[in-house]
């Protein structure tokens, strides 16, 4: 399908191109991106790579990691924090593709949910941060599972000297931001750094003011995320080094209702060494581990219009004249969770002389663990009652083992060509199984699945010519994969038509290209990149009605001893991978220094993505873009230094049209939203060489939009974006 041309965007773009951000539109000196697993440097990456600087991070207006990756061109995020979002909904999507395809790493490790595979925002504060690494394209020939549509890795910050920072601010939805870090120089060959941190917020009404009536009782989303962590790193000579890494995590949520919280405590722990052998070759070596306990009350209410009558958001009945009745407040679902991982990673690499000029060797190894228990309620049916009854129950468990072995090398045909090959072989096994659910009544279904194992091979090539001193072309071909979770294989959940785990699913599989250039020439600098995904086997879910097209796992669990599927209400959900997608595009970017005292960037991204195969059991129309996904995105920001101690910030943010419901209704009608700007705003002045004061606004005109999907006919289930938000802080360094 074409992509609509846009000359206005992509003028913009061109002329004074990419967010403020520390990519190959910026100067950066030597910045070798360690995603890379090749200590590679910026300039000279094949696939399109932007690094956001310690500089980026602090003159942003976001509070949170998840919102400073959202004007990254191509990434899709929706303006909801994750902070005060489910974490089990999080999604970090990248160039249109769905969740749990992009590999979030802090300093080369996994930090993903073990369960839902989402990413784990909450343990990594601004603060605590040097740059962030993001690589577009397939990289499962390097990081195996989950690295579908790219890698980002977030590297922390070292200890220099004995110096320390401590941040404060304090903004408007009640939110409070303090950090604090002290490094410690015990010796040449030691330093210790101690970080604590707390984001807490009240939040904002995330339901259209006209529809909250529908959600009796529901206030603001609050969020309590604290952090603890203490480094050591050792260099006893230059050909040695490693470190140590203990942290303590929590994240509390209440999501508006008096009972709906998650909380989630996380231990973890990792360390590592790079060993120099000899003047040409290192081994490195890392190992962690992690341990969740997540508590999750999901919380609801009903007016109470009669006995047995309590009416909530979801039902067909509900009137604005049933507010006049009482109010109950409740949780339909209790979940407890408890998952651990450990990993360890090895890799070898050397530096050679003659046309084959690196060479990286590496092993990779994760153990997965995890139990879910849950228990389902029902409406309350009386004010002295208010849980209401206990519907259902169920339970999974299971042990995941990802196994990879991969390498890469660097081969130069000629001088201004280098071409990177590198491929992967990966093993997953799936152990100690059991998917069960339980009724009111007693009745158990279901019980221990079937141990599986699967296998892959992800091989890559990249190119890099470099035409003249000024520009560069530059391509890849890749393969990778993203196998299913716990969530997909172990986890039923839900009362009446229940979502049933598949514990036979298997991985998704991309194929995909890109191709670029380069410009850099002196204050210009210009980049534009193609690409192309093809995905096969797409995880989505199902609805079952029938017994007779019932899987097996559905008949065994919704059965009452006969042909029918009593035990969930007459139907259930289940998971398939019985669908394919594609998503192709162009990302164009860049930078203009327009003097000493003004830089300005900017970003255009247009993308498609939809279906191009369905089985029959799937509802979602073929060839038309997929929900929640601006075809759409631009960027415009300018970095000013009116004086030596003042710098202003602000960037305006297309996002374009996009579809909000495809299933709904006939074939003929889509159901979708107009197109919206944002501007955010920031500005700090250096009060004398310790202290630092700044304010910043997010969504300056407070312009109330929606990046999310919902029923068309269903506005109540439609899920704001952020309003104006105001902060002002200060950073003391001692």
């Amino acid at each position: 399908m074409p992509i609509p041309f846009k000359p206005l965007p992509l003028a913009v773009a061109l002329l004074c191109a990419s967010p403020a951000f520390a990519e190959e539109a910026r100067t950066l000196g030597d910045v070798v991106v360690s995603a890379s697993r090749s200590e590679t440097k910026l300039e000279e990456m094949p696939l399109h790579t932007t690094v956001i600087s310690r500089e980026d991070i602090a003159k942003s207006p976001a509070q949170t990691l998840d919102q400073l990756l959202r004007n990254v061109p191509s990434m899709n995020f929706t303006g909801v924090p994750a902070a005060i979002s489910d974490p089990t909904g999080h999604q970090t999507k990248m160039r249109g593709v769905g969740n749990a395809k992009v590999l979030v790493l802090l300093d080369g490790v996994p930090i993903h949910d073990p369960f839902y595979l989402t990413t784990q925002w909450y343990k990594v504060p601004l603060s605590n941060i040097d740059r962030v690494e993001i690589i577009r394209g397939g990289n499962s020939s390097l990081w195996g599972n989950m690295a579908t549509a790219g890698v980002i890795n977030i590297v922390s910050k070292h200890p220099r000297d004995n110096g320390g920072e401590l941040t404060a601010s304090f903004g408007t939805q009640g939110t409070t931001n303090f950090a604090a870090s002290r490094n410690v120089v015990v010796s040449d060959a030691l330093s210790l750094n101690f970080s604590a941190d707390n984001y807490r917020t009240d939040g904002y009404q995330t339901i259209p003011a006209e529809y909250l009536w529908r959600n009796p009782g529901k206030g603001t989303p609050k969020a309590n995320d604290s952090n603890v962590q203490v480094s050591a790193f050792y260099r006893p000579s230059a050909d040695f080094s490693s470190y140590l890494r203990l942290g303590y995590h929590i994240q509390d949520q209440d999501l508006g209702y008096r009972v709906n919280n998650n909380l989630q405590e996380s231990p973890d722990i990792a360390g590592g060494f790079t060993q120099r052998l000899g003047k040409d070759a290192t081994l490195a070596a890392n190992a962690w581990a992690q341990y969740v306990r997540f508590e999750k009350y999901n919380g609801s209410s009903c007016y109470l219009v009669a006995a047995n009558d309590c009416r909530n958001s979801s039902s067909s009945t509900l009137t604005q004249a049933n507010t006049s009745s009482p109010v109950v407040q409740f949780y339909s679902q209790y979940g407890s969770q408890r998952y651990r991982e450990q990993g360890s990673s090895v890799q070898y690499s050397e530096t050679l002389s003659g046309q084959w000029n690196s060479l990286q060797l590496g092993a990779d190894v994760r153990r997965l663990t995890a139990s879910d228990a849950e228990w389902f309620y029902s409406n309350p049916g009386a004010l002295n009652a208010p849980q209401g009854k206990f519907n259902s129950s169920t339970y999974g468990e299971g042990v995941q083992l990802f196994q990879g072995l991969f390498a890469q090398a660097k081969y130069l045909p000629i001088a201004p060509l280098e071409l990177t090959f590198s491929g992967r072989y990966d093993r997953w096994d799936n152990s100690s199984r059991v998917n069960t659910r339980t009724t009111a009544a007693g009745a158990a279904t279901g019980g221990p699945q079937p141990d599986t194992n699967k296998s892959a091979f992800n091989p890559s090539i990249a190119a890099r010519y470099d035409l003249t001193d000024q520009f560069a072309l530059r391509g890849a071909a890749y393969k990778a994969f993203r196998a299913p979770g716990f969530n997909n294989t172990t986890r039923t959940y839900g009362s009446s038509t229940p979502t049933i785990a598949n514990p036979d699913l298997g991985p998704e599989n991309l194929t995909g290209l890109e191709l670029g250039g380069d410009f850099s020439g002196g204050d210009l600098k210009l980049g534009a990149t193609y690409f192309l995904y093809r995905i096969k086997n797409m995880i989505a879910t199902f609805k079952v009605s029938s017994y007779a097209t019932a899987p097996t796992l559905v008949r065994t669990i919704c059965s009452n001893g006969g042909a029918n599927l009593t035990n969930c209400g007459g139907s259930a959900n289940f998971y398939t991978n019985d669908q394919d997608g594609e998503s192709h595009g162009v990302e164009l970017v860049g930078h203009w220094r327009a003097s000493s005292t003004l830089a300005l960037d900017a970003a255009y991204t247009a993308t498609e993505t939809f279906l191009t195969r369905r089985g029959a059991v799937v509802t979602d129309p073929l060839g038309v873009q997929l929900t929640a996904v601006p075809k759409q995105v631009a960027t415009v920001s300018a970095t000013w230094n009116p004086a030596e101690r003042v710098q202003t910030y602000m960037e305006v943010r297309y996002i374009g049209p996009m579809m909000i419901d495809t299933t709904s209704n006939s074939s003929t009608l889509r159901a979708r939203q107009g197109g919206n700007t944002v501007v955010n705003l920031s500005t700090s002045y250096r009060w004398d060489r310790d202290t630092d004061l700044f304010l910043s606004a997010v969504n300056l005109f407070d312009r109330a939009y929606s990046e999310n999907s919902y029923t068309y006919n269903q506005p109540y289930n439609r899920t704001l974006s952020s309003p104006l938000a105001l902060t002002a802080g200060v950073k003391f360094r001692f």
